[in-house]
């Protein structure tokens, strides 16, 4: 039950850290590339998509696949509602972060600062101020997208490289694979995307029921 946890948990943090991490290179069509990118996302408020995530993981035993719908709201607001195979749902308002397991009658609460990353304060906004973080290249393209692989220049715990699928058209990160040290790959793919749609503050809180174990860090 711990294992699904981190496993969950993880995956949902990292896929959000590899939307945040879109730095520049010397390349004029990566340029141009990224700054249709962050064109884009300085436009938007908040988006809501379907998504499906599968996660690899030697230490887990294999694959996880799962489905649901995402959430975003600047400023750094989040909510990972999961339909299959559990219903957990991940939260976070931007100080805390709620991981709700209904199976298990149990939410992990945790201070949003104390598990992660200052850079992931910053989806749908953070991506101009962290364009030295990572090496990038374009890898390829089909006729619809760009991918991209971004490679940290300092070593981070929890990210090795992470491949990006940018929407030809749209300029929208369709999708993302990103690869842990440990020799795990969370990968996402989004549809259905919809911006700015005014989502409501309170859909970033999460409402305990009653009954519900709360578990807190030592």
């Amino acid at each position: 039950m711990i294992k699904r946890n981190i496993f969950y948990y993880s995956s949902a943090f990292l896929l959000l850290l590899s939307l945040l991490l879109i730095p520049a290179e010397s390349a004029e069509t990566l340029d141009n590339i990224l700054s249709n990118i962050q064109k884009v996302y300085d436009g938007i408020s908040d988006m809501k998509a379907n998504f499906v995530q599968k996660t690899t993981s030697s230490s887990l035993g294999g694959a996880q696949n799962s489905e649901g719908v995402v959430y975003f709201k600047k400023p750094g607001m989040m909510r990972w509602e999961y339909a299959s195979p559990g219903k957990d749902i991940i939260v976070n308002n931007g100080d805390t972060i709620w991981v709700y397991q209904p199976d298990l009658g149990q939410v992990m609460v945790s201070s949003f600062s104390s598990e992660s990353s200052p850079l992931a304060k910053h989806f749908l906004s953070g991506m101009r101020n962290i364009k030295n973080d990572f090496d990038v290249r374009l890898e390829g393209e089909t006729p619809a997208d760009y991918t991209l692989i971004l490679i940290p220049r300092i070593p981070q715990p929890s990210i090795k490289k992470i491949h990006i699928i940018v929407d030809k058209k749209t300029f929208f990160v369709n999708g993302t694979s990103t690869f842990d040290p440990f020799g795990s790959v969370a990968s996402v793919r989004f549809s259905n995307i919809k911006i700015n749609t005014s989502l409501q503050k309170s859909l970033f809180n999460l409402e305990i029921p009653q009954g519900v174990r709360v578990v807190k860090p030592q």
